[in-house]
């Protein structure tokens, strides 16, 4: 089972920061997860949410700043024994951190309503712009018409499919949907990881891993009932043996 970073090691430092990044590699990360954004100037950053308000307490949109403007803002803020101010990355930063390492990265690619026109292209330029990096990558996006511009520019992109507000009622819609984009990965709420519904899905043919995993319980759990891989913010919850196995 990946034991896979969830925005770096977001339990031990702010959340998709280099220094999150940097201290999930010292631990002996080889999976990582971060959200990708797209700023007024094209650049492609790595931020969870479309607004500064929550890490830094500013109102302001990451699709209206240039990322000269987005540097300015201090994204630890919200991290109470953070002392350092720390800004929003941009992705190739992240990469030069995680990537050389690595045996599996997840691009979560943040575009409700497409509100970064054009950010699929830019991803997956940005993906076959280093030698290995597309084969280990999965984008994976909460928006649906974003997974689908995402494997029509490429039947060969690795996909995986995240579902707003799913129950276990709603599970075989959501399956057909996954597999109507060609996923291979069809990532769950920790909430409804049922064995029943984590078989239903790998009996479909996909892998499975859950979201947001912190406790050690529910993470043996998580490898007892069969799940591919859980996204913490601790990667160090199992401990050494399992980050190295």
């Amino acid at each position: 089972m990946k034991i896979i970073s969830h925005r770096g090691a977001s339990g031990y430092a702010p959340e998709n920061t280099l220094k999150a990044f940097r201290l999930a590699v010292e631990m002996g990360s080889k999976d990582f997860e971060f959200d990708v954004h797209q700023t007024k100037d094209g650049i492609l950053v790595a931020h969870h949410d479309f607004d500064l308000l929550r890490t830094a307490g500013k109102e302001a949109a990451i699709a209206d700043l240039d990322y000269s403007e987005l540097k300015k803002f201090n994204v630890a803020a919200y991290f109470r024994p953070e002392k350092e101010a720390l800004c929003v990355p941009r992705l190739e930063e992240v990469l030069d951190i995680v990537g050389p390492g690595s045996d599996w990265l997840n691009f979560e690619v943040k575009n409700h309503g497409n509100i970064y026109p054009g950010i699929e292209r830019k991803v997956l330029a940005f993906l076959e712009s280093q030698p290995g990096l597309f084969e280990k990558s999965v984008v994976s996006s909460f928006d649906y018409g974003t997974l689908k511009r995402f494997r029509e520019l490429s039947p060969r992109l690795k996909l995986g499919f995240l579902g707003h507000g799913l129950s276990t009622m709603l599970l075989l819609p959501a399956i057909k949907r996954a597999k109507a984009i060609g996923a291979v990965n069809f990532h769950l709420a920790l909430r409804i990881a049922f064995k029943l519904n984590v078989s239903r899905i790998k009996k479909a043919g996909f892998k499975v891993c859950v979201y947001t995993v912190n406790e050690k319980k529910d993470a043996l759990k998580m490898s007892s009932i069969g799940v591919d891989g859980i996204f913490s913010n601790y990667p160090d919850i199992m401990g050494e043996w399992i980050l190295k196995g």
